[in-house]
């Protein structure tokens, strides 16, 4: 079948119907072009326009022998496309949906685990400070610290005055200050330095 206008959509639908393979490429001649310019005024990307084109025109040979014969041609095609580019256009924003809750969570997973390190950093820098202190100054700082007692609480346990405890917290507060800040200082470095 030659390429002619003349030929009506409701004979081209019922020799399709009835399997023409030369009716069908007529009817792609007719409409692919007007529906890929219709998809591409909805969707902003050519390729996928094109594909979309393909597959409605696919899905149409793969129904030919179900297809009503009185099937409105022009209808059927433009309302195939039109589906079609919403779906697309649903996946889309699904697809951009999903990728952003990813990146989120991921950048939430690198900053939970980055916020981890940097703690069990901390916490070791502290206790490698503690742990330099004379044994009765550690053992009441960590009471202080760790446990949370009160000085009183130590003072009790410990069979000391509040005098001691309180003076023993000062003087241990004084030497960890400058070790932990100053390790502190280098550690901050150092992360600062892998970004």
């Amino acid at each position: 079948m030659s390429s002619d206008c003349t030929i009506t959509d409701t004979k081209l639908v019922s020799d399709l119907c009835d399997g023409s393979a030369e009716a069908f490429s007529e009817i792609y001649r007719r409409y692919a072009e007007p529906i890929y310019l219709q998809l591409r005024k909805k969707i902003d990307c050519r390729e996928e326009a094109k594909d979309i084109v393909q597959e409605i025109f696919a899905s149409l040979w793969q129904k030919h022998k179900i297809l009503p014969k009185d099937t409105c041609l022009p209808a059927y095609l433009f309302t195939a496309a039109k589906y079609r580019a919403i779906n697309y256009i649903a996946h889309q924003k699904v697809s951009e949906t999903v990728l952003h809750d990813l990146s989120k969570r991921l950048r939430t997973e690198v900053f939970a685990s980055d916020h981890l390190v940097r703690e069990r950093d901390l916490s070791d820098v502290i206790e490698t400070a503690m742990s330099d202190l004379p044994d009765k100054m550690q053992v009441i700082f960590r009471m202080s610290r760790l446990d949370q007692l009160s000085h009183k609480e130590i003072a009790q346990n410990l069979n000391l005055s509040e005098t001691t405890v309180k003076k023993q917290v000062a003087n241990a507060l004084k030497i960890l200050k400058p070790k932990i800040s100053t390790k502190i200082t280098i550690l901050f470095t150092a992360i600062c330095n892998l970004f």
